[in-house]
């Protein structure tokens, strides 16, 4: 085994010790969400797997035999944690019930695979290890599989944890915690990508000199980032209540009607619609409707009546092409209620006047 540089101990260490101490902080905190308890058990078992690790890769886990073989089962409720958590993010009204008892099948397995080692001498436990984590696992053994279970077990977590955040994005975009989440489980999801594809390519000879100190490093930095967001943006971990994403299945339904009433019933085009008389026709909280706009299309209301009102007058110009019709009346029966916001809307969308729109249509319909 080669032996890790200084450095590298002294910063797994100090990411080891950051991880508990962030876990014990948001534990302590009187009010605590969902979301922040099952971050704080997280960091707690990386923090134990990167102590155990690092006793291990320098030799001190002689001092304390029996801390050896600790992490193995516990790394088995990290996967159902970070799903937990996704699940809690993406729908405040996640709760834990018993079924999900179901996720702690793998822990207990493991748990109790582990016993026989767990009740050796100290020594023999160590030489036991050192001797398991020095053969050269071969595609035809059991224990090759055996190992690899664990990666398409917390890939499988991964997977759904990701899905769950990335649909949740696609309908409500600016969640600070939603998004920090969905890049702290894509990066995490990287390293172990580079962790499977090393463990499945090592039977055919690959070896990464210090590739273990270098895994423990990235989860190190990993901790380091949360730490940053934690202590420079502390309200990360402690959303404001929102109107959006209490119910994810009800926002789509809710969206699905915003688009219903702009593009079936034409609501745009009623020149003094505004957002309170738009969510009362929807029989909606007006902020909520506000939000849920600028969540999912990205703009305000005002901004989003207006583009519809634009793509109507675009339509319109297109259809009275070869008619006599006045822009003033293109404008008006778009919903806008004068001629000043009709051209500077108009311009703004699409960097030309009606005026000079509607002459290109016909210029380019006179080519044909």
């Amino acid at each position: 085994m080669t032996e890790s540089p200084l450095i590298f101990n002294i910063l797994i260490a100090f990411g080891a010790f950051q991880a508990l101490f962030l876990a014990t902080v948001f534990l302590l905190q009187p009010k605590k969400t969902l979301p922040k308890k099952f971050f704080a058990f997280f960091l707690i078992i990386e923090g134990i797997t990167l102590i155990e690790r690092l006793l291990f890769e320098t030799n001190l886990i002689e001092e304390v035999p029996h801390l050896l073989g600790i992490s193995y089962p516990i790394n088995f409720i990290k996967p159902p944690i970070l799903l937990f958590m996704a699940l809690a993010i993406t729908n405040p009204k996640f709760r834990l019930r018993k079924v999900h008892g179901l996720h702690l099948i793998f822990f207990l397995l493991i748990l109790l695979m582990n016993i026989p080692l767990y009740m050796m001498p100290g020594p023999d436990k160590i030489a036991f290890t050192r001797e398991n984590m020095a053969a050269l696992l071969d595609y035809g053994s059991f224990s090759f599989y055996f190992s690899l279970s664990f990666f398409v077990n917390i890939g499988a977590y991964l997977f759904f944890a990701l899905l769950a955040l990335m649909r949740y994005k696609e309908h409500v975009k600016n969640n600070q915690l939603a998004n920090w989440y969905l890049r702290i489980l894509t990066l995490y999801t990287i390293a172990l990508g580079l962790g499977l594809i090393y463990f499945v390519l090592r039977p055919a000879g690959l070896e990464i000199p210090l590739f273990n100190s270098i895994s423990m490093l990235s989860m190190t930095f990993l901790i380091q980032s949360i730490a940053y967001k934690f202590f420079l943006k502390s309200d990360i971990l402690n959303p404001k209540a929102s109107t959006v994403g209490a119910n994810i299945h009800q926002v789509i339904q809710d969206e699905q009607r915003i688009r219903e009433k702009l593009e079936v019933e034409k609501a745009h085009l009623n020149d003094s619609l505004d957002l309170e008389s738009f969510a009362r026709s929807l029989d909606l909280q007006k902020k909520y409707v506000s939000d849920l706009i600028n969540q999912k299309f990205g703009k305000s209301f005002k901004a989003l009546i207006n583009e519809y009102r634009v793509e109507e007058a675009k339509a319109m110009m297109l259809k009275e092409k070869d008619s006599g019709i006045q822009l003033i009346d293109i404008g008006l029966e778009s919903g806008f209620n004068n001629k000043m916001s009709f051209y500077r809307v108009f311009k703004q969308a699409t960097g030309k006047s009606p005026s000079e729109y509607l002459a290109d249509i016909r210029a380019n319909h006179s080519a044909k």
